[in-house]
């Protein structure tokens, strides 16, 4: 009778080839722009400007759009497991001063 175990590592290795692969070619693809673009405007510090500023307004709008509000609901609930931590450590700060054994000691 065959097992059927799950390998993480058969996953991981092919996963990570892929997303370097995939960087990989958007540099390729963003380096063949600029230099295309440095062809029409005849300079590679204007055609890296260009292509620098795009991507700068591009992850800006990125940001406001969708990932500033993603990250104020991690941090809200941050500050409630933060809170909800605090008052456990509390609690058992209290509780600990109270053992079990400290009802049956006989007090001097």
């Amino acid at each position: 009778m065959k097992e059927n175990r799950k390998s993480g590592g058969s996953f991981v290795i092919p996963l990570l080839l892929f997303i370097f692969s995939a960087i990989i070619a958007t540099l390729l693809i963003i380096y063949a722009f600029v230099m295309w673009l440095a062809e029409l405007t005849g300079s590679v510090a204007v055609a890296g400007l260009i292509t620098g500023g795009f991507f700068i307004v591009l992850s800006a709008l990125i940001y406001f759009l969708s990932v500033r509000r993603e990250l104020e609901e991690i941090l809200d609930r941050l500050d409630t497991v933060y809170e909800v931590a605090s008052r456990i450590k509390e609690a058992y700060a209290w509780l600990s001063e109270f053992s079990f054994f400290s009802l049956f000691r006989r007090h001097k």
